[in-house]
Protein backbone atom coordinates (compact mmCIF):
# COMPACT_ATOMS: atom_id res chain seq x y z
CA UNK A 1 0.00 0.00 0.00
CA UNK A 2 1.50 3.63 -1.02
CA UNK A 3 0.38 6.46 0.89
CA UNK A 4 1.50 10.14 0.37
CA UNK A 5 4.19 9.53 3.31
CA UNK A 6 6.20 7.57 1.14
CA UNK A 7 8.56 9.80 0.49
CA UNK A 8 10.45 7.75 -2.53
CA UNK A 9 7.24 8.24 -4.85
CA UNK A 10 4.23 10.30 -5.74
CA UNK A 11 4.37 14.05 -5.23
CA UNK A 12 6.64 15.86 -2.57
CA UNK A 13 4.69 17.28 0.61
CA UNK A 14 5.21 20.95 1.28
CA UNK A 15 8.22 21.95 4.07
CA UNK A 16 7.16 22.16 7.49
CA UNK A 17 5.18 25.64 8.22
CA UNK A 18 8.19 26.78 10.88
CA UNK A 19 10.73 26.25 8.17
CA UNK A 20 8.45 28.50 5.72
CA UNK A 21 7.99 31.11 8.59
CA UNK A 22 12.21 31.11 8.70
CA UNK A 23 12.31 31.34 5.15
CA UNK A 24 10.43 34.64 4.65
CA UNK A 25 12.43 36.42 8.11
CA UNK A 26 15.54 35.77 6.04
CA UNK A 27 14.30 37.21 3.42
CA UNK A 28 12.31 40.40 5.48
CA UNK A 29 15.86 41.03 7.13
CA UNK A 30 17.78 40.61 4.18
CA UNK A 31 14.90 43.26 2.79
CA UNK A 32 15.29 45.66 5.62
CA UNK A 33 19.17 45.61 5.53
CA UNK A 34 19.06 46.04 2.06
CA UNK A 35 16.51 49.31 2.40
CA UNK A 36 18.84 50.61 5.41
CA UNK A 37 21.95 49.84 3.55
CA UNK A 38 20.41 52.58 0.43
CA UNK A 39 19.17 55.13 2.76
CA UNK A 40 22.02 55.65 4.29
CA UNK A 41 24.51 55.23 1.12
CA UNK A 42 22.16 57.53 -0.72
CA UNK A 43 21.50 59.74 2.26
CA UNK A 44 21.99 63.73 1.50
CA UNK A 45 23.89 66.45 2.66
CA UNK A 46 23.60 70.25 3.28
CA UNK A 47 26.28 72.48 1.77
CA UNK A 48 26.18 75.70 3.74
CA UNK A 49 28.32 78.51 2.03
CA UNK A 50 28.77 82.20 3.21
CA UNK A 51 29.14 84.65 0.41
CA UNK A 52 30.73 88.36 1.38
CA UNK A 53 30.35 90.43 -1.76
CA UNK A 54 31.97 94.25 -1.02
CA UNK A 55 31.81 97.27 -3.19
CA UNK A 56 34.44 98.39 -4.31
CA UNK A 57 35.64 94.82 -5.17
CA UNK A 58 39.46 93.69 -3.58
CA UNK A 59 38.96 94.37 0.45
CA UNK A 60 40.36 92.03 2.76
CA UNK A 61 37.67 89.83 4.66
CA UNK A 62 38.48 88.76 8.13
CA UNK A 63 36.16 86.14 9.84
CA UNK A 64 36.25 85.84 13.20
CA UNK A 65 39.54 87.04 13.32
CA UNK A 66 41.25 84.85 10.57
CA UNK A 67 41.99 86.25 6.85
CA UNK A 68 39.20 84.89 4.37
CA UNK A 69 41.22 86.43 1.60
CA UNK A 70 39.85 88.96 -1.09
CA UNK A 71 36.05 89.54 -2.05
CA UNK A 72 34.50 88.40 -3.26
CA UNK A 73 34.43 85.16 -1.24
CA UNK A 74 32.61 82.25 -0.48
CA UNK A 75 33.31 80.41 2.67
CA UNK A 76 31.69 76.69 3.45
CA UNK A 77 30.89 76.56 7.20
CA UNK A 78 28.95 73.91 9.42
CA UNK A 79 27.64 75.56 12.45
CA UNK A 80 24.93 78.37 12.54
CA UNK A 81 25.52 81.25 14.78
CA UNK A 82 27.58 85.05 14.66
CA UNK A 83 30.31 85.47 12.53
CA UNK A 84 32.48 88.55 13.45
CA UNK A 85 33.29 90.28 9.51
CA UNK A 86 36.07 92.99 9.23
CA UNK A 87 36.10 94.41 6.02
CA UNK A 88 38.50 96.79 4.91
CA UNK A 89 40.58 98.21 1.72
CA UNK A 90 44.63 98.92 2.40
CA UNK A 91 46.33 101.33 1.02
CA UNK A 92 48.05 99.42 -1.67
CA UNK A 93 44.84 97.66 -2.27
CA UNK A 94 42.38 100.88 -2.86
CA UNK A 95 43.58 101.45 -6.76
CA UNK A 96 44.00 105.23 -6.73
CA UNK A 97 40.35 105.59 -4.30
CA UNK A 98 40.65 108.00 -1.09
CA UNK A 99 40.91 106.06 2.48
CA UNK A 100 37.96 103.93 2.52
CA UNK A 101 36.57 103.39 6.21
CA UNK A 102 36.75 99.36 7.46
CA UNK A 103 33.10 97.95 8.56
CA UNK A 104 32.79 95.56 11.30
CA UNK A 105 29.69 93.92 11.57
CA UNK A 106 28.46 91.14 13.52
CA UNK A 107 26.69 88.81 11.18
CA UNK A 108 24.10 86.29 12.23
CA UNK A 109 23.85 83.13 10.42
CA UNK A 110 20.22 81.70 11.58
CA UNK A 111 18.87 78.10 9.66
CA UNK A 112 16.31 77.96 7.47
CA UNK A 113 13.35 76.10 8.67
CA UNK A 114 13.98 72.63 7.05
CA UNK A 115 17.51 72.89 9.37
CA UNK A 116 15.74 73.47 12.52
CA UNK A 117 15.13 70.50 15.05
CA UNK A 118 13.50 67.83 14.11
CA UNK A 119 13.52 68.42 10.92
CA UNK A 120 17.09 68.39 10.62
CA UNK A 121 17.38 64.57 10.80
CA UNK A 122 15.15 64.32 7.76
CA UNK A 123 17.30 67.15 6.00
CA UNK A 124 21.24 65.83 6.86
CA UNK A 125 20.56 62.12 6.91
CA UNK A 126 17.12 61.10 5.21
CA UNK A 127 16.72 63.07 2.23
CA UNK A 128 18.32 61.48 -1.03
CA UNK A 129 19.90 64.71 -2.66
CA UNK A 130 21.91 67.94 -1.78
CA UNK A 131 20.45 70.77 0.07
CA UNK A 132 22.17 73.95 -0.60
CA UNK A 133 22.08 76.87 1.97
CA UNK A 134 23.67 80.52 0.47
CA UNK A 135 24.15 83.28 3.18
CA UNK A 136 25.41 86.66 1.03
CA UNK A 137 26.46 90.03 3.22
CA UNK A 138 26.87 92.81 0.74
CA UNK A 139 29.60 95.45 2.58
CA UNK A 140 30.00 99.22 0.80
CA UNK A 141 33.08 100.98 1.77
CA UNK A 142 32.59 104.54 1.62
CA UNK A 143 35.65 107.23 1.66
CA UNK A 144 36.54 108.08 5.34
CA UNK A 145 37.54 112.19 6.43
CA UNK A 146 41.53 111.39 7.10
CA UNK A 147 41.66 114.70 9.12
CA UNK A 148 38.72 114.13 11.26
CA UNK A 149 40.71 110.37 12.17
CA UNK A 150 43.51 112.10 12.56
CA UNK A 151 41.44 114.82 15.38
CA UNK A 152 39.98 112.16 16.87
CA UNK A 153 43.53 110.43 17.70
CA UNK A 154 45.28 113.38 18.79
CA UNK A 155 42.39 114.29 21.24
CA UNK A 156 42.29 110.65 22.49
CA UNK A 157 46.16 111.22 23.03
CA UNK A 158 45.92 114.34 24.96
CA UNK A 159 42.99 112.64 27.31
CA UNK A 160 45.27 109.87 27.96
CA UNK A 161 47.85 112.68 28.71
CA UNK A 162 50.09 112.12 25.96
CA UNK A 163 51.74 115.37 24.07
CA UNK A 164 52.00 115.09 19.98
CA UNK A 165 55.29 116.55 18.67
CA UNK A 166 52.68 118.48 16.37
CA UNK A 167 51.38 120.61 19.42
CA UNK A 168 53.09 123.87 20.06
CA UNK A 169 52.25 123.72 24.14
CA UNK A 170 55.03 122.94 26.08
Amino acid sequence: MVTSRNRGHGAESPPPLRSRRRSNMKKLNLFSLSLISLVLLCSGCVERTLVIRTEPVGARVLIDGIDAGTSPVRIPFDFYGTRDILVRMEEDEKRGERSLAPIRRIVKLTPPWYQRFPLDFISEILWPGKLTVIHEEVFVLEPQDLDALSERFRNSARGFGVASPLDDSP
